[in-house]
């Protein structure tokens, strides 16, 4: 498990970072679409997704339980994520590439501590349905997203 996670570590956080800039390329909602807080959560939602799906191919232990840790690691992340930048930017006042840069791979590591201990909110029935909800909700705020700051490009917002 420590090799699938350090593997995982540097796949998530590769393909993390190209998928942030991949909408221009290829319009398509699993990429972000703007520098919302919301959207750069697919920076972790998909490529983590993307690297279950990838281990789904080799023969490993503990496969039947996977989609249980890749499911809550990628809540964990997400939730780190989010809770990382509004603190610091809070703090400071401001956002900055630097400090999201290293938020996005303290979330995946986050997220990949959680898989090596083995970490799980759900049993697997229970994990396809909060993947089938989570897809969903990105998938619609995506494309109508709510008015309010957690959706919108923090460089559009008004200072205050």
């Amino acid at each position: 498990m420590k090799k699938i996670c350090f593997i995982g570590f540097l796949v998530v956080g590769a393909v993390g970072t190209l998928f942030h800039f991949c909408y221009e390329w290829l319009p398509i909602f699993i990429f972000p679409m703007s520098e919302s807080i919301f959207e750069h959560t697919k920076l972790i939602l998909f490529p983590f997704l993307l690297y279950y799906l990838i281990l789904l191919c080799f023969p490993i232990q503990h496969k039947g339980e996977l989609l249980t840790y890749f499911i809550t690691a990628i809540l964990a992340g997400i939730l780190f994520m989010v809770a990382g930048y509004y603190t610091y930017s809070g703090i400071l006042g401001f956002d900055n590439s630097i400090a999201n840069i290293v938020l996005f791979f303290l979330s995946v590591a986050v997220g990949f501590i959680i898989i090596y201990k083995k970490k799980t909110l759900f049993s697997f029935p229970n994990s396809v349905i909060a993947l089938i909800i989570l897809l969903i909700l990105v998938g619609v705020f995506s494309y109508y997203p709510p008015n309010i700051a957690f959706f919108a490009d923090p460089n559009s917002l008004p200072n205050q």
